[in-house]
């Protein structure tokens, strides 16, 4: 049983890493031939002596192929891109220290047992070659030759995939922005529209015109014409809009609703994606109850020079549910992962009365 499981761990690495392993038994071998010819022409003999070495020009081939594909998948995928991503950094640091104290101490015990060249009498050498000065140097400058020729690969890996994560980004972009275009009304028969009602209501119901207000400011934002280069608003636009959702579902329940509403932003160049907050609290009006006060919907806004903090809570409705037409949490946390990568937080507590979530994002991309 056991060896089974190994069995299908060896093949679902395989399965997963195959292309990457081509890549890298194809650098692997241009350097091991690049470092046999360099040799070569400077002292056949001596590049004979050193490729053949204890075990044969094969074997010591096979040896160092499984060796350097090993360092660079490690030091590449498990070391360099996980401190690029700026997460797991102490599980890729521990791993780095323990690879490389692992690698050094067989390195050590083959170059012990292996035979050691005839010494050259014409070359003056600062350190001996059979001392573990020797070794020391030798293994420093190897290491040091592969952790640039690693740390290089892995920032093209890196520049690759943000440039296909923004590729991905401004497709859904445009795709987001034509599905609207294909939906929504015509925008400046809307606001005319609604300008026109408000101009007629305002001298005999001052409420309701206060609606239709609060309900054209919300339309103008949610088409989105205030958006940056890169998608995103500035946060006070969107707390502005959270505060009139706010208010006009106060009013449709009378100002009935026991909302506790707390913000505390103290960097007002923050920038998020827009409607993303609002999709939240929009979620705790339809399906939550707010008409208890000692259970009120409580929203927390918090901006420092590192990250926006965002919290809301609410108790369930047990009633009857309004339909949903957002966007869903799992498209919320899809847009995060495009627009943020893993440098977010996103957690939802969801039990058999409340609901809540508490969202954390960088200040800047």
């Amino acid at each position: 049983m056991m060896l089974q499981k190994i069995r299908q761990s060896i093949v679902l690495f395989f399965q997963r890493n195959y292309k990457r392993l081509i890549v890298l038994t194809v650098l692997c071998m241009f350097i091991y031939i690049f470092l046999f010819c360099t040799v070569y022409i400077t002292n056949p003999e001596k590049a004979v002596q050193v490729f053949t070495g204890r075990f044969g020009l094969v074997n010591n081939t096979i040896l160092f192929m499984f060796d350097s594909i090993l360092t660079y998948y490690v030091l590449i995928y498990l070391v360099l891109l996980p401190l690029l991503h700026k997460e797991l950094r102490k599980r890729a640091l521990i791993i780095a220290v323990l690879f490389y104290f692992v690698k050094l101490s067989l390195s050590y015990w083959i170059w012990r047992i292996e035979p050691k060249l005839e010494p050259d009498a014409t070359a003056k050498t600062f350190v001996p070659e059979d001392s573990v000065y020797w070794f020391l140097m030798w293994n420093g400058i190897f290491f040091l030759f592969d952790f640039i020729l690693s740390l290089s690969a892995a920032f093209m890996i890196e520049w690759n995939r943000r440039d296909k994560q923004q590729i991905a980004l401004e497709k859904q972009k445009v795709e987001a922005e034509l599905s609207a275009l294909k939906h929504q009304i015509n925008p400046h028969f809307l606001f005319n529209s609604l300008s026109f009602i408000y101009s007629r209501i305002i001298k005999f119901d001052e409420e309701t015109a206060d609606s239709v207000f609060l309900l054209a400011s919300i339309m103008r934002y949610a088409l989105g014409k205030n958006v940056d280069a890169n998608g995103l608003v500035n946060v006070m636009e969107e707390v502005k809009h959270m505060e009139n959702v706010i208010e006009i579902n106060q009013q449709r329940h009378n100002n009935g609703l026991h909302i506790q509403y707390e913000e505390n932003i103290s960097n007002l160049a923050v920038s998020v994606v827009p409607l993303l907050l609002i999709t939240l609290v929009e979620n705790a009006f339809k399906h939550g109850d707010a008409h208890n006060k000692k259970h009120p919907i409580v929203i927390q806004l918090h901006t420092n020079d590192r990250e926006l903090t965002f919290y809301i809570h609410n108790k369930k409705n047990t009633g009857v549910k309004e339909l949903s037409n957002g966007i869903g949490l799992k498209n919320i946390n899809k847009q995060l992962q495009l627009m943020y990568r893993n440098r977010f937080t996103m957690r939802v507590e969801d039990d058999e009365s409340t609901f809540a979530v508490l969202l954390k994002i960088p200040v800047y991309i």
